[in-house]
């Protein structure tokens, strides 16, 4: 009988340690979306905490809509989701990756009676199993881990703040000689407090977000600092995440932190630089996992780590849907962005080789919708390559501009220099002699002059020939989707009209009259050749109208500059565009489009009379050297290095190896200057040539 009542009370009794308690009651996920690709990663997200966060599958979750005007955020509706619309203070949209922090400190103080444990997930993070080591369990405040990479920001173990972290360590009362060090995850380095932001959880009722958001606006507002410190794109990038790993080091005590297991913050695209300890060996040992850009630009990341079934089927489904711009359009994006648009009698498949990275994901939906007709934008090999394997034999029509072939003809023109350009451009070793690769390319079925109309289930589309970056370069508008695609003819960045891996200059009012007629069919979904797509009537005027007008402002300012009879390289430092326009030079510069079209209109002669003849200026650098003498050359080389007047340390050190090329001390101050440049840039062409340069030098 004793037994039998232990046993009675041991089972019923209520008991702090005994009492059945659902995570989901004191456990809530909280994130951000600002655009349509996010919000499709968080519709998956959310799919993942339903479907696999175990006993936190019914938590709820709380979306902060940035861009509400924009964006509804209605495909995330359902049961435990609740959709947050602020009034977002400009100074956090206009900054990298800011808006993380406005949306966790609006979040925090929504939850701070309500739960214990607050978990930021990015859009772009997946949950895999339970995530139960982000439950801050009422004993941390604060669960995370180190960085996954030094990136030039992380601070060696006891050295002084530089620029950068000391309005930082001011703020948070922090001493650099006592602060405790941490490892970072990839690199493996020893750093003072450095944490990752992608996945954490807070206490709420710490008050940590709202302390993150405070003190990063201050600092986005501080013009000073701005100006002088966040004079990289890193540490623009990385100043929110610095920021809030100066408030943890400050405000929560070392044993409150509770260790984040990589199992449960892992850097996807970072797997192959992990070392062999710490790489999974597959997906489903993972609780969560960052996949960042992944999704939206790697269509073969299935690929990439071994992902076991059934789980393997579930993320194959989840993508599929994530692919899905609406019911009748999906948009994957391997070297280029392929979309497949589906009709009631089958699918039309336009440029076709970004699909072919990962063709299961389109061959899925092709099942249902077999293939009807290829179109394509334009003859470049990144879009028009693989129409075989999409035709599979059968008589699928393929229709482009007639000017198509051209393009080809005029590649295996100059094939012995572009084999070597190429080479460059994908920073392999320039080969001794011309390697031409056999392409995959394929002939058009049908070609077009300046219209033409393919019309498939009631829906039509309309190609118009819209030279710009190709000469046989189409946009395509399909008129009962709404939806225009442009092709290479508009970018994320700003664009390029003379690539340096060697085109013909590239009409720049080609790239203006493209986007007019593009902007004239009022689309509510604009869809370029490379990254994301713009969504909503609203926002595509916005975006996309900007960014046109930016290029008229330039053209007319160039050109202005030519009829005042300024000389190219004044136009190149002067013609400056608003930062109303918004333009983000990574692909191509501004100053290299004026060079561009200066040389488009009016050609490569600048009016001096010695650059009639053969003889170029460097055929006197090394007899200016020694007038001028190396050692007086090398004292101004490092004026000019202590002044951060790079450039002009390239054109001295030119004159100097012209007649020396081993002089040692030129090469040293070369090196510091490339290195400098490229520690600068965000711009990936440039980049490119001076990781080029910098190879040379050493």
């Amino acid at each position: 009988m004793k037994k039998l009542t232990f046993f009675f009370l041991f089972t019923f009794l209520p008991s702090a340690g005994l009492l059945a308690v659902n995570p989901s009651d004191h456990f809530a996920i909280m994130t951000f979306v600002s655009s349509g690709e996010q919000e499709r990663s968080v519709k998956a997200m959310i799919k993942s905490i339903r479907d696999n966060a175990a006993e936190y599958r019914n938590c709820t979750v709380y979306v902060v809509l940035a861009q509400p005007d924009e964006i509804t955020g209605n495909s995330l509706n359902g049961e435990n989701v609740v959709l947050l619309r602020p009034e977002v203070n400009p100074v956090f949209l206009d900054y990298p990756l800011a808006i993380k922090a406005f949306a966790a400190s609006y979040v925090e103080q929504e939850v701070k009676t309500k739960v214990r444990t607050l978990v930021w997930l990015d859009p772009g993070v997946i949950i895999l199993n339970s995530p139960e080591a982000l439950d801050l369990e009422g004993r941390y405040d604060v669960s995370t881990r180190p960085v996954s990479l030094v990136n030039n920001i992380g601070l060696p173990p006891g050295a002084e703040p530089n620029d950068f972290w000391l309005p930082i360590y001011k703020a948070n009362k922090l001493d650099h000689r006592t602060v405790r060090t941490i490892e970072t995850v990839v690199d493996a380095i020893q750093i003072q407090p450095y944490y990752n932001c992608e996945i954490y959880s807070v206490n709420p009722v710490k008050g940590i977000c709202r302390e993150w958001a405070q003190q990063l606006e201050g600092l986005l507002r501080d013009e000073s600092y701005q100006k002088n410190s966040c004079t990289t794109p890193q540490r623009r990038l990385f100043l929110h995440q610095a920021v809030l790993s100066g408030i943890i080091a400050s405000r929560v005590k070392p044993g409150r932190i509770k260790a984040l297991p990589l199992t449960s913050s892992y850097p996807f695209n970072q797997h192959d630089r992990l070392a062999g300890v710490k790489k999974v060996s597959s997906l489903n040992e993972l609780s969560a996992v960052i996949f960042d850009y992944a999704w939206s630009s790697n269509p073969g990341w299935m690929d990439k780590i071994r992902v076991d079934e059934p789980l393997r089927g579930w993320l194959f489904n989840t993508y599929l849907e994530y692919l899905q711009l609406n019911e009748n359009l999906y948009r994957i994006e391997g070297s280029c962005n392929s979309y497949l648009v589906t009709t009631s009698r089958g699918s039309v498949l336009i440029d076709p080789a970004g699909a072919s990275v990962a063709p299961d994901f389109f061959q899925k939906v092709i099942e249902k919708y077999p293939l009807k007709a290829i179109l394509l934008t334009h003859a470049h090999q990144d879009h028009s390559d693989d129409i075989a394997r999409w035709r599979d034999g059968k008589d699928i029509p393929v229709i482009a501009q007639r000017e198509y072939p051209s393009l080809f003809e005029y590649q295996d023109e100059l094939a012995p220099f572009f084999s070597r350009r190429n080479a460059i451009w994908s920073r392999k070793p320039v080969p001794a002699e011309v390697v031409i690769k056999p392409d995959s390319r394929h002939e058009p079925t049908v070609l077009f002059t300046d219209n033409y109309t393919y019309e498939l289930g009631g829906i039509h589309f309309n190609m118009i020939h819209t030279p710009g970056e190709t000469p046989e370069h189409t946009t395509i508008w399909i008129p009962e989707l709404s939806v225009v695609l442009t092709g290479d003819n508009y970018y994320e960045y700003f664009i390029n009209n003379s690539t340096f891996r060697g085109t013909m200059i590239r009409p720049f009012k080609g790239y203006i009259h493209a986007l007019d007629t593009a902007l004239s069919f009022k689309p509510d979904l604009f869809l370029p050749g490379h990254g994301s797509p713009v969504e909503g009537s609203e926002e595509i005027i916005r975006t996309v109208g900007r960014f046109r007008d930016g290029l008229k402002y330039i053209l007319a300012e160039t050109i202005k500059g030519i009829n005042e009879g300024r000389d190219l390289w004044s136009l190149m430092q002067s013609v400056r565009v608003p930062p109303e326009y918004g333009f983000a030079e990574y692909y191509g510069k501004v100053e290299w489009s004026v060079r561009g079209i200066w040389q488009e209109y009016v050609g490569w002669f600048d009016e001096n009379p010695a650059s009639m003849y053969p003889v170029p200026a460097q055929a006197l650098y090394s007899d200016i050297a020694d007038l001028a003498g190396t050692e007086k050359l090398l004292r101004k080389a490092s004026e000019y290095l202590g002044m951060k007047e790079y450039v002009k340390v390239l054109h001295i050190t030119d004159l100097i190896l012209t007649g020396e090329p081993a002089n040692k001390p030129a090469r040293e101050a070369r090196l510091k200057a490339l290195e400098s440049l490229r520690a600068q840039t965000n711009n990936y062409i440039e980049q490119i040539w001076l990781d080029n340069a910098i190879k040379a030098c050493r």
